[in-house]
């Protein structure tokens, strides 16, 4: 298995984090602080359809990729980016959406809720043993699963 890079909705784990600012921009910093401790590699989609002029649509904050979808819902382009993936299986879409999660799990792609995302120790760094990032346990997942089982979901 690959590592596992995930997909953020930004706005949804902003509330479910119920992190507080003055400004908005700080609530999106200070989430993608907290991606960044998290899984390094992730992305985080941020609704903008109304949001005042940015000067970019993505950015990185630490490390962390952030999306500003200007034209679609966060939530379409998070399902877009697993349905173009070539392994949607290494994806990990963050959110506690239930349509979100589903649609995404049946394009292939592996799902969290936003606290078990958040509550997970940081993977290890490439090189570090194992070859880093998330193993099967991590998503609560055997290391091997019979999709011939009719009660593997």
């Amino acid at each position: 298995m690959g590592c596992v890079r995930a997909l953020i909705d930004g706005h949804n784990a902003i509330h479910a984090l119920r992190l507080k600012a003055s400004k908005h921009e700080e609530l999106r910093r200070e989430l993608a602080r907290r991606v960044l401790a998290v899984d390094p590699d992730a992305t985080i989609y941020f609704d903008a359809k109304h949001a005042g002029p940015l000067p970019f649509d993505s950015a990185r904050e630490g490390g962390v990729r952030v999306v500003y979808c200007r034209h679609r819902d966060a939530d379409d382009e998070i399902l877009d980016a697993v349905r173009d993936a070539e392994r949607p299986r290494e994806l990990l879409v963050v959110t506690n959406d239930r349509e979100v999660k589903g649609r995404a799990a049946q394009l292939g792609a592996r799902v969290s809720g936003v606290a078990d995302f958040f509550e997970r120790p940081a993977p290890k760094k490439r090189g570090e043993g194992g070859g880093g990032g998330y193993s099967p346990a991590d998503f609560g997942l055997p290391d091997e699963i019979d999709t011939d089982d009719p009660g593997w979901r």
